[in-house]
């Protein structure tokens, strides 16, 4: 007997041999009376029986005369009363008023009116000031995500809780923020603490602090007065400005109640109206914050318009970037420069006082000998903090920049009454136009802020802080250090993010020993070995490489010299780093998965419309197109996108855990890539002929993207138009007959003959190759049994939400059935053809077997898959049974690989590269399956 459980509930037998989940299969004597019983879960209700004869609700009984599978569904009910949701503050370095924002997963019909949350101390005594967004919805319509705002004291460690439910009320923050004037003046943001203006170019110009804490904002409080964001062109030595813009747009993005965001963009512009780069800065500011947040990004959205030139010269390079201000004091300000270590060089301004960081990467004869790092100017030492601090009277003011020394080159600067923030500063080096010449053995990287081909861009994030006293120098440094810190601050439990079912179907990580495990060998043999060293080889730094990951080795020799080559976060990546904290809570992997997205949202998207490459009716492709064209990616450029390496990195799980609003604007822009390339791509209907086709993945990420930016958006119109688009192509080449060239199982040889036509129709379809990738010469049609894995783990995917639009009555119009077919004969076929029974792992490819070809991301659809053939044949809805030949091993191959990954050796391998994109289980979800219906 077999049973299969969905739900959150308990399967057992009498006689006593089944407990599902924990031992989900056992045999019986022929003839044995077997009863069965379902006990649900608190906050489930048992659904009923299907398969074998059992029905409804109460106990089955069943004579065993044949083997049978039964299936117990369990369903979430509906608790009426008020519902809570349990957060942690984590501790860290003291700072106070510190905005503070989270995002609150929510299951699937839990709420519908964002009015019924509501923030509380843990132990539910005081109500917490607090502002909610619904930033992501199910296709019900009900939230997915709550976005929180509020303003904390952080340091030690606290617990919130979020309520909600019908009869839930907020009370009124005692004062909002307000903006008044409008966009084309000047706009005007009070947070009660501090008031500042945005002026009609995009910049901040003026800011307050209401130091006598009266209520109002004097002139004798003013802090700032006067500034701009620059640009020096490294072409033509001119400055180019948004105070020169003529097409600066400046828009209120989001007014309260308790933050208010101001976006601005225009186009960086010389005093003779040429422009150079188009800008986009976002500032961020919370009622009860003395504290303005500041993200700016250049942005190079120009066409490139042949995409197939090797670039000689570069699209953009720039001698310095920046911001500065006009600062107010009473007379000559006291200056702090934060160094390295708690150490400050503090003094009078007199003339011009700088803080220059800088650093280099050292890759010479092929080898990474990792980064050297030095500041000088007021002071000499490798890490400056990235702060520095102005004091004047009753003026006090400090600016920090994230990352400063990470990303270097940086300074900080004041020069009499003007404050500077060189993001990109001139006296970081020569400012080349083209590549250095290379010779010797080093390799030499251009010292300009450079962008080898249009669509180049470089956000930075800054902060402005003031406060009514003069800081000590102990507490501008923990503020920094807490301003550094890439952590989500306020958290639910991993059980919680798991429950929610908003980032798939996890499960926590299991409390393991130190020295074993799936999940202690990730964070021990690759994340410790790799990330967590001080330099690392997989750890990069410097403006342009900060979150990205070294390929080891090279791939380019120029004159003699080898060119390193970088990841560009290939494979899912970052999301999966964001599932791994989601499941364990270890704010290290947060870290990872949040640098890694901002260098891919960054540097690895083109961020301009292209042309000259691929075929798109004579038009222009938009902006989205990813630059990952393999796993070794020159300088984190490339002609075009490898369809097989297409991902978003980590946008959509930071977009849903934080905000990000930059995160949002970058997947949508590979979105709408996606979007208008999908018709040319995937010609409807189907052609054999249309389209050279080798692999499975190529159309298995192009998938997962589309996939993804549902999930964020629950755009049904997308889902429908683009990833149904998509999974219709793909039912349609799967229905298509052809010819089985590759790998014999019965003589266990590959060869050139036809074996046979893959025809879904008799039970022997496969989405049929023009020539298989890794053919080992062969005319193999076949499977690669790696690149399957994520291919059909997103279709699942794309299955699985077109249940939850087809029940909101927004189908994309696939069948559901003939998916669930094409599933199942497609795992047949992968395992008949590329499974070595004697060897025990998946081939390489059909034609190449001598090899592992690692199975990370064949284990989900492979317990998925069985448990399903499980479900539909209980249901009676397998007309061919005997079709599935290979079945019977699904449920065995998925178990012995999850004993094998949950007993692995720490320390047994290791890796100090970090991440190549195939060591984490895609999707997670597999854990659970094998957790709640396999007995494990």
């Amino acid at each position: 007997m077999t049973l299969t459980r969905l739900g959150a509930g308990t399967l057992t037998s009498s006689p006593a041999a089944i407990s599902c989940g924990g031992t989900c299969l056992a045999s019986f004597t022929k003839g044995t009376a077997v009863t069965l019983t379902a006990t649900p879960d608190t906050g489930y209700a048992f659904g009923g029986w299907s398969g074998g004869g059992c029905t409804g609700t109460e106990t089955c009984a069943i004579t065993l005369d044949a083997d049978t599978t039964v299936q117990g569904s369990f369903t979430p009910v509906t608790v009426a009363g008020t519902q809570y949701i349990p957060l942690s503050l984590a501790s860290g370095p003291i700072a106070d008023k510190t905005p503070v924002r989270t995002g609150v997963p929510l299951p699937k019909g839990a709420l519908s009116n964002i009015a019924e949350l509501r923030l509380e101390t843990g132990d539910g005594s005081q109500e917490v000031p607090a502002q909610f967004d619904a930033i992501s919805r199910w296709p019900d319509g009900s939230i997915k995500v709550a976005l929180v705002h509020l303003v904390a004291d952080l340091g030690e460690a606290r617990s919130y809780r979020v309520a909600y439910g019908p009869g839930v009320v907020r009370a009124a923050l005692p004062r909002n923020v307000a903006i008044s004037s409008t966009p084309t003046t000047e706009l005007t943001v009070d947070t009660g603490l501090v008031k500042f203006a945005v002026n009609n170019k995009g910049v901040i110009n003026k800011l307050w602090r209401d130091t006598n804490t009266n209520g109002t904002f004097e002139a004798g409080e003013q802090l700032l007065n006067g500034g701009d964001l620059f640009m020096v062109n490294a072409y033509d030595n001119l400055e180019y400005t948004a105070g020169a813009a003529t097409d600066a747009v400046v828009t209120v993005e989001e007014n309260g109640p308790m933050r208010a965001v101001i976006k601005a963009q225009g186009s960086l512009t010389n005093g003779s109206g040429a422009k150079l780069i188009k800008y986009l800065v976002r500032y961020y500011a919370l009622q009860g914050s003395d504290k303005v947040d500041i993200e700016v990004s250049v942005i190079d959205d120009r066409l490139e318009p042949n995409v197939q030139t090797n670039p000689t010269s570069f699209a953009i390079a720039g001698k310095a970037l920046g911001l500065r201000w006009t600062y107010l004091s009473d007379s000559a300000a006291d200056y702090r420069f934060g160094g390295e270590s708690g150490a400050a060089y503090a003094a009078k301004v007199s003339g011009e006082h700088f803080l220059l960081q800088k650093g280099e990467f050292t890759f010479n004869n092929g080898v990474d000998l990792g980064h050297t790092f030095n500041y000088s100017g007021v002071g000499t030492g490798a890490k400056a903090a990235g702060w520095v601090a102005l004091d004047s009277g009753s003026r006090h003011l400090a600016l920090m920049v994230r990352d400063f020394w990470q990303q270097f080159p940086g300074e900080l600067s004041i020069n009499g009454n003007t404050l500077t923030a060189s993001l990109f500063p001139a006296r970081g080096g020569t400012a080349e136009t083209t590549q250095p010449t290379l010779s010797g053995t080093r390799y030499i990287r251009a010292q300009s802020m450079y962008f080898a081909r249009p669509g180049g861009a470089k956000t930075y994030q800054l902060r402005l802080a003031s406060s009514t006293g003069l800081p000590t120098t102990s507490a501008l440094h923990t503020a920094n250090d807490s301003y550094q810190r890439h952590r989500l601050e306020l958290t639910a439990t991993p059980a919680w993010y798991s429950t929610s079912g908003v980032f798939g179907d996890l499960t926590p990580t299991p409390q393991l020993s130190t020295n074993k495990g799936y999940d202690n060998m990730l964070m021990r043999d690759i994340y410790e070995r790799s990330i967590e060293q001080s330099d690392g080889n997989a750890t990069m730094f410097g403006w342009r490489d900060y979150g990205d990951r070294l390929r080891a080795g090279w791939a380019l020799e120029v004159n003699g010299v080898y060119v390193p080559s970088f990841y560009n976060d290939t494979h899912v990546g970052a999301n999966n780093f964001l599932t791994q904290y989601l499941r364990s809570g270890d704010a290290r992997w947060f870290q990872l998965g949040e640098i890694s997205t901002r260098h891919f949202m960054d540097i690895d998207v083109s961020h301009g419309p292209r042309a000259g490459y691929w075929a798109t009716g004579g038009a222009p492709q938009p902006a989205g197109e990813v630059h990952a064209i393999n796993h070794e990616n020159i300088d984190h450029q490339v002609r075009n996108l490898h369809w097989g390496h297409a991902h978003v990195s980590g946008m959509s799980n930071l977009y849903l855990l934080t905000g990000d609003k930059r995160s949002l604007d970058v997947l949508t822009e590979i979105a709408n890539w996606w979007k208008f390339v999908t018709p040319h791509f995937f010609k409807r209907p189907f052609k054999f002929a249309d389209r050279y086709r080798e692999a499975e993945r190529d159309y298995g990420w192009p998938l997962y993207v589309m996939n993804e930016y549902v999930r964020v958006t629950g755009d049904a119109t997308y889902h429908k138009d683009v990833a149904g688009h998509l999974a219709a192509y793909i039912v349609e080449w799967f229905r298509t007959p052809s010819n089985h060239v590759g790998f014999n199982p019965a003589t266990n040889t590959v060869s050139n003959t036809v074996l046979g036509v893959n025809d879904a129709t008799q039970g022997t379809g496969y989405w049929t190759m023009t020539k298989m990738d890794n053919n080992a010469g062969f005319n193999a049609t076949g499977t690669n049994p790696w690149m399957a894995g994520a291919f059909m783990g997103n279709l699942i995917r794309f299955h699985q939400a077109d249940v939850l639009f087809s029940a909101a009555g927004k189908p994309s119009g696939v069948s559901h059935a003939q998916m669930v077919d094409m599933l199942l004969q497609g795992m047949n076929y992968v395992v008949k053809y590329g499974y070595d029974s004697t060897r025990k792992f998946f081939v390489y490819s059909e034609a190449q077997r001598g090899y592992d070809g690692g199975d990370h991301h064949i284990l989900y659809p492979l317990a998925y898959l069985d448990r399903l053939y499980k479900q539909e044949l209980a249901a009676g809805r397998i007309s061919n049974p005997a079709w599935f030949d290979t079945q019977a091993t699904w449920g065995a191959l998925a178990t012995r690989r999850y004993d094998e990954l949950q007993n692995l050796t720490v320390g047994a391998s290791t890796q100090s590269y970090g991440f190549y994109g195939y060591e984490i289980v895609y999707p997670a979800d597999y854990f659970t399956v094998m957790k709640d219906t396999l007995g494990r």
